[in-house]
């Protein structure tokens, strides 16, 4: 996991190898298109400081698809998972966690205000609702 503070630019790189793009950069914002050939779709991905310094703050990630717009504010860390072939933007408190979940493909999903204590319950005691957002967030808690 790394923390926007730590390298920006890092973030960036590891997003484009795992996307196999590159991000178009305007200032400190930087953007992105993901095309999905099989069922024709494509989603853009926005990556903005949300204060002037850019570097070392927190960033709004945006993401437009072809039938909705997802914004997850004050991302300070994501992961690049090379098995999943996904980038996983986490915004969180001290007892909530949000994240916005970008595939390769160009699927994406958004689980917000999730009780960080449902990442290390049992699984087997969630109801199916509540395990969809467990599971996917849960490999924040091993990173």
């Amino acid at each position: 996991m790394i923390n926007f503070k730590d390298s920006t630019k890092e973030l960036l790189r590891q997003v484009e190898e795992l996307f196999d793009t590159k991000f178009a950069g305007e200032g400190a914002s930087y953007s992105l298109q993901l095309k999905n050939l099989k069922d024709n779709s494509k989603i853009h991905v926005e990556v903005i400081p949300e204060s002037e310094e850019g570097e070392g703050g927190s960033y709004l990630i945006s993401v437009y698809t072809n039938n909705c717009h997802l914004q997850l504010q004050s991302c300070r860390k994501f992961i690049v998972s090379k098995m999943l072939e996904e980038a996983i933007f986490v915004s969180e408190t001290e007892d909530k966690i949000s994240g916005l979940i970008i595939s390769k493909q160009g699927d994406c999903a958004l689980y917000s205000n999730v009780d960080k204590k449902l990442l290390s319950s049992d699984f087997a005691d969630l109801n199916s609702e509540k395990l969809l957002s467990a599971v996917a967030l849960s490999v924040m808690e091993s990173a």
